[in-house]
This record gives structure tokens, sequence and C-alpha cells, in this order.
């Protein structure tokens, strides 16, 4: 049998929990490293001969390679780096634009390094989302005691707009969170569990307190992710049992929520208050140093930069430049420099509607080919990650990135269906 140094999975799953905790955590570095281990493993591999260990070229390198090649949707997934470094052409922001192909660089390598990873099965990757599950219990467990005990002041930084304290970043956290249900959703249906059935208990209780966590969390791009996420799960399921009732009762159940917990949760209460309230101060005017009234000028000011070269774009290591230049035309101080709060404003203002059409080509391609979305959680994917690039920039920083790229890899991977060469 081989031992953990030398087989390529066990290396493998063993970044992949790193990545999965460091992401969590928000650290940044380890998170980095977890990465560059997956692609060191898909290049490198010990050589054990008695005492003599060496370290050489994968000896399936080849094969790997045209498994990457021939598995289209691994090459759909490079898209948003390819993208920026063609916009290089007609960016004259150096610096910028090589942070942007720097960040994007993930979009390239990694598909490669999960390409040649040994494939996952089912069990491996429902051992990830209950790890996942478990982490994301433990870490609500702790922002929830925080909330608990500083009850009044948190409550009063969400009344003016600030989020409730978490590990991470509080959006990519609770984009975490809604994977985090997502998935144990799915592990609760299917009944996994390591040791007893009974596990299926814990699971649950796991998935229903995060599921009323996060709307004590009150993060709004969580909540309306998971819920679109849900929502296409509900659908999937009645289309494939022929229960069509299933899309009224999801619909009803996921209405009805949002006004229990207006009037059960008061995180949840303050957080749609200033929501209103916020909104009301931009339709008056008197929006500045407000969050959802900078979001809404950051979107019109992509809109305005997008409108300078529809087609191309102004290039993707321009665009901080551009939006800049109408921030600093208005009255000083009335708005703070705020990048387009959408991911599709973001990549048309720098690469234009070519740009764009190639991005959601590439976003809609891994769920379409070889009909993947016939595979629940792989669909319920990417709906948050949509959800999430309708009100964020999701993939303009590392954590954006890493989450995005972290279970769209794995689960391509799983439903893969060339043969693996490796272990």
């Amino acid at each position: 049998m081989k031992s953990i140094l030398q087989s390529y999975k066990m290396q493998s799953i063993i970044f992949l929990f790193i990545w999965l905790v460091s992401m969590i955590l928000s650290a940044e570095f380890i998170l980095s490293v977890s990465m560059i281990g997956l692609l060191v493993l898909a290049l490198f591999q010990l050589k054990i001969e008695g005492p003599r260990v060496r370290v050489i070229f994968r000896e399936t390198l080849k094969e790997n390679f045209k498994k990457y090649w021939n598995y289209k949707a691994w090459l759909a997934v490079s898209i948003p780096f390819l993208i920026v470094l063609f916009s290089v052409v007609y960016s004259s922001d150096l610096g910028y634009t090589l942070e942007r192909l720097r960040i994007k660089l993930p979009f390239l390598v990694l598909p490669f390094a999960f390409a040649s990873m040994p494939k996952l099965g089912k069990k491996e990757c429902f051992a990830i989302f209950y790890f996942l599950l478990f982490i994301m219990t433990v870490s609500c467990l702790y922002v929830g005691i925080q909330y608990l005990n500083n009850f009044e002041a948190i409550n009063d930084l969400i009344r003016r707009g600030q989020p409730m304290p978490t590990p991470s970043n509080h959006i990519r956290f609770s984009l975490t969170l809604a994977l985090a249900i997502i998935g144990g959703i799915a592990l609760w249906w299917d009944n996994f569990h390591f040791s007893s059935p009974k596990e299926r208990w814990f699971i649950g209780g796991m998935t229903v307190f995060l599921f009323l966590f996060i709307h004590v969390l009150s993060v709004r791009t969580g909540i309306l992710a998971l819920y679109l996420g849900l929502f296409l799960m509900g659908v999937h399921y009645a289309i494939s049992m022929k229960k069509y009732w299933v899309i009224l009762g999801v619909l009803i159940l996921l209405g009805s929520i949002p006004m229990v917990a207006y009037y059960t949760l008061p995180s949840f209460q303050r957080k749609i208050n200033y929501a209103n309230w916020d909104f009301k101060q931009y339709l008056q005017g008197v929006g500045e140093n407000y969050s959802d009234s900078e979001r809404i000028r950051s979107l019109q000011v992509g809109w305005e930069v997008a409108k300078k070269n529809l087609l191309f774009g102004v290039g993707a290591g321009d665009l901080k430049k551009e939006v800049r230049k109408i921030y600093e035309k208005e009255p000083a101080g009335q708005y703070s420099i705020k990048m387009p709060h959408n991911q599709f404003l973001s990549v048309l203002a720098g690469t234009g509607i070519i740009g764009l059409g190639l991005f959601l080509f590439g976003f809609l391609m891994p769920l379409f080919y070889k009909k993947n979305y016939k595979n629940p959680l792989f669909l319920a994917l990417h709906a948050i990650i949509f959800m999430s690039f309708m009100m964020e920039n999701t993939i303009e920083n590392n954590f954006g990135i890493s989450l995005f790229l972290f279970f769209l890899l794995i689960g391509l991977n799983y439903l893969n269906p060339i043969k693996n060469l490796n272990d």
C-alpha cells in the first residue's frame, strides 16, 4: 500500500482541507500556499526507492494534460484570466494590469491541477461538505456567542449599516455559509454518514442551525444567494420527480421566512430598516458615506465607464483609473471611491460586450457541459455565485476567487467522466 507521502489523492485532500480552513478564517498566506501546493502536486511527485527520495516530474504529466485538454469545461474556467490578458493590449496602467493578472492567475493554472488530481468520489466530496458544515457551525457558534455578549452594541452597528463581526469578510463568510447549508441539505437527503446512520440528525441539526443563523447574520448577499440556490434545487427536484407543486411550496416558504425573521430577529429587522432608510437618503441626494447609496453610485459610475467603449471596454487594467476620474469630478467627499459592486458590470466596463460574452460563456459552460446541471449541488453552486456576481465584484479579490474555484473545480473533478490515470 502506498504511504501518505506517495498517495497523490491523499496529498490533494490534505491541501483541499487546508484551503477550506484558511479561506473561512481569512488566512491569505496559507490559502495561497494550499493553491500552490495543488499545482506543485500536479507537476511533481516524490520517487521513493529504498532510502533514496527524489522529486521528479509526475510520470503521468503528459496524459494529465491530454485529459485536461479533452474535457472542455476545464478550458472554459480559464476565460476570466484570458480576457484580462487580452485587454493588456489597450490598458495603459501597467501596475494595475499586472495586479489583475496576478489575482486572476488561479483561473489559468488551477483547472489543470484539478484535472490532474485523482478523481474524487461521492464519499470524498461529501466528506468535504461535512467538514465545511462542521467548521461553519463552530465558526457561527463563536460569532453567535460574541453577538449575545455584545447584543446592544452589535445591533447598533447593524442599525448604522455595519456588519456583524465575522472571522473573515462578512460577505464571503455569508456566501460560504450559504454553500454549507446547501451541502448540509445534500448530506441529509443522501443519508451520508461515516460511522452511524444517526449522524443524519447531527447533520440535520447543524444545517437547521446554520439556516437560522444566516438570517441572524443578516448579510443580504448570502441570504439572497441561498434562496436562489434553494429555489433551483427545489425546481430540480420537482422536475426530476414530476412533483411540480413543490415549486409553489418552495416559493411560499422562501417568501414567508423573511417576514418571520423580520418580526423575530432584531439583527434582521435592523438590517432591513437600515436598507430602507439608506435608499431614501439616496433618493434625496444625501446618501454619501452610506453603504447602500455608495453601492448604487458605484453601479452608475461603472455604467458611465462602460459606455466609453461598449465593444472592448476601457481595458481591465484601466478600469480603476477610469472609475477614479469620474469620482474626482464630483464635489469633494460626496462619495468615497468604490469599484462597481457587480461582477458583470465590472467585466463589461473593463473588456466590453465581447469580454462579457466570453465571461458568461466561461461561467455557464461548465454547468451545461455534459449536462452537469443535472447535479443539484453543482447547480446550486452556480446559483449562489451568480447572485454574488449581481451584488459584488466577487472575483476581483483572492478570497472571492478561492471560494468560487474551490467548489467549481471540485465539482468538475467529480463530474468528469474521463478515466484518471493517477493513484
